[in-house]
Order: C-alpha cells, then sequence, then structure tokens
C-alpha cells in the first residue's frame, strides 16, 4: 500500500537520535566536547551566552613570616568574560506526494529515507563542519556558526566575528575573538608557528605549538586532538618513514570503523576532510599550504538553544514537520539547529601553517 508523509515522518523520527549520534561521533571535535560533558543545552535561556574565560590562574601567593600579612587575593580574570551567539538556521527539504504514493512496502520506505531525511541530515552536518574548519558557510547560509580560520568572518546577528585562530605570532595577534579584544586581554591569543617546507622543519614546528599549548591549563591535560588537511596529515605519515606508526581507530554502530588517525605525542591528528586551505577564505600567504589545528578539548564548549521538538525543538539538529505545501502534490520537512562553539582558554589552542609544502 502507499506510503503516506505520517508513516515516514514516524520511521524518521525513531532514526533521528541515532543518526544525531552517529554524527557527533564521527566527528572527533564534536565527540571529544561531548565525552568531557562540555555541552549545554538551555530551555530556559535565550540564544546569547557569557562565560568567563581562563588566561591564568585567578589569584596571588601572600608569604607568611610574621602571622600578620593580610592576603594578596589579587582577582585577576574578574571582568573578562566572552560572549556567544547561538545563531538559528534551518535546513528545509520537500519530498513530493508522488514519490510517497509509489512508495510501497518496507524497502520502498527505506530507500525514501536514505535519498530524503537522511541525505538532508547528513548535508546539514557537513555544512556546519565545513563552516568551523574554513569558514566558507556564506554559501550555504551556515554563516552563522564559529569557525576557527583567523583568516576570515563569521556572522552571527549581522556584525562579523573574527574566527578563532589567528595567522600570526603570539603576543602580536589582533582582532575580537568571542566578544573579547585580543589586544587588551592579557595571553587571550593562540599558539601559532609557521613551516617551511614539512621535510625540514615540519614536525619541529609541530612539536613547538602542541608544547605551548599543553603547558597552558595544565589541569585540562595536554593538547588531545589535532585536525589537518589530508596533504598535511600525509606529509606527518610520510615523515614517519620507518618510525612506528601509532593508529588511532574508533569504532561507530556494529563495530564498523568511523574515523581514524595517527597519534602525535598524546594527540590524536586525524584528517578532515572538508579542511581544504585552497579556499579564498584563506589569506593568499596560506592558500594551498596546508593547516594543522592543535585543540585541547577541556577548552570547548557546545550550547544548543531550544525547548521541545513540537514547538521551539531542542536546537540539535531536530526534525520538524511534515507540512502540506499549499497548492502542490508535496510535503515539507525542516530541520532546526540553534547551536554554537566556543573556546574559554585560547592560549591552550593553537595552529602551524604551512603543513601541505612537502
Amino acid at each position: 500500500m502507499p506510503t503516506n508523509a505520517d508513516v515516514l515522518n514516524f520511521a524518521t523520527q525513531k532514526l533521528l537520535p541515532k543518526w544525531t549520534e552517529q554524527f557527533y561521533q564521527a566527528h572527533p571535535v564534536l565527540d571529544k566536547i561531548i565525552l568531557k560533558g562540555n555541552i549545554e543545552r538551555s530551555s530556559h535561556g535565550g540564544p546569547y551566552i557569557e562565560f568567563p574565560i581562563i588566561t591564568n590562574g585567578p589569584g596571588a601567593v601572600t608569604r607568611i613570616e610574621t602571622g600578620s600579612e593580610v592576603y594578596s587575593s589579587t582577582r585577576r580574570t574578574i571582568g573578562n568574560r566572552g560572549k556567544v551567539y547561538a545563531p538559528r538556521m534551518i535546513y528545509s527539504f520537500i519530498i513530493p506526494g508522488k514519490d510517497l504514493a509509489e512508495a510501497s512496502g518496507e524497502t520502498a520506505i527505506a530507500r525514501l529515507i536514505k535519498i530524503y531525511p537522511e541525505a538532508a541530515l547528513m548535508e546539514f552536518h557537513e555544512y556546519i563542519v565545513s563552516q568551523m574548519v574554513n569558514g566558507n558557510g556564506a554559501t550555504n547560509n551556515v554563516q552563522g556558526f564559529m569557525t576557527m580560520n583567523g583568516d576570515t568572518t563569521y556572522d552571527t546577528t549581522g556584525s562579523s566575528e573574527d574566527g578563532v585562530f589567528d595567522f600570526a605570532t603570539y603576543g602580536s595577534q589582533t582582532g575580537t575573538v568571542f566578544g573579547l579584544d585580543k589586544n587588551t586581554v592579557t595571553d587571550w591569543q593562540n599558539q601559532y608557528q609557521n613551516v617551511t617546507s614539512f621535510a625540514t622543519n615540519g614536525r619541529s614546528q609541530m612539536r613547538r605549538v602542541y608544547w605551548d599549548a599543553s603547558l597552558q591549563g595544565k589541569q585540562g591535560g595536554p593538547v588531545d586532538l589535532m585536525l589537518g588537511d589530508i596533504v598535511s596529515f600525509n606529509n606527518y605519515y610520510d615523515d614517519l618513514d620507518d618510525q612506528v606508526r601509532y593508529q588511532v581507530k574508533t569504532s561507530g554502530e556494529a563495530g564498523r570503523a568511523v574515523r581514524q588517525g595517527l597519534m602525535f605525542q598524546e594527540a590524536e591528528f586525524y584528517v578532515e576532510p572538508s579542511l581544504d586551505t585552497s579556499l579564498t577564505e584563506f589569506a593568499s600567504a596560506r592558500r594551498n599550504k596546508g593547516v594543522i589545528y592543535f585543540l585541547k578539548s577541556d577548552t570547548w564548549h557546545l550550547y544548543t538553544m531550544g525547548e521541545d521538538s513540537g514547538m521551539e525543538t531542542k536546537g540539535d539538529f531536530a526534525m520538524r514537520g511534515p507540512v502540506k505545501v499549499p497548492g502542490q502534490d508535496a510535503w515539507e520537512w525542516e530541520i532546526v539547529l540553534s547551536m554554537q562553539a566556543y573556546c574559554d582558554r585560547l592560549n591552550a589552542n593553537g595552529v602551524v601553517a604551512g603543513t601541505a609544502i612537502s
């Protein structure tokens, strides 16, 4: 018998939590944030969130000699609060009534799910990841989500925000990241090095950024995650030569591998397929030359805004519909996302450029 929109929607809603979970597990940044418990789901707050940043310890030491000394109690981090906005983005798609009418049986329904709601959700996921690593989301209207690429900006509410990682030496970086001016907030800078060629100083520059970032906020552990374009990753792989290659492998549903990588010190180094330094969002000095991001996942957080899937949605790739398209034999579904990622200790993270140069 023919399938109707409600039957397809019921099957899709049953599968949606699994698809979203697989997305988080398949992408190392999101997976690390979830595992650290650094996700905040707001059901009553607005789209803005303020958070205290960490650039050093919060106080000072007092030496006790006579017992009458007054504590120094310097409050060094008070007043430095970042601010982020969770943009609201809706991916909509239409399923023709003819396709529903001609779908009969479990196999036909499964095919419809694969080519419409599942493909729509996967494409939405890819848009967000590409914006995060490249900053090229304007093409697909997801430019409100933050980008790590400091060569470009992202647009939350009509005003530009600078990309997170500046390609400049520590102490000389400019711009505003998460509402805080790098020129005025002490140590609100990311680590950075540039590679002449990978064969010359690739690994040594990677080690410099790794250690410079790892030694900041040591209570959060060392840098534990690295993302690079495929050429940079292969340069590192080839540079290992005959040395032991330590492989990282994680499994998804039914034990199938969802990502593989290599170890660098104590960090997991993965290829990010969406990272493309040939894009114009990267400055000409870095175009086609490769980038590797160094992240301490303990300093990264996700914020989602929403309430329930029937009304405002939970803002976490929630799907709503179907709604009959007026004047057409078609039904429309919507995938709602209201989410933002942010970092509260910038100097515990970094970037190396030029890693695709052999």
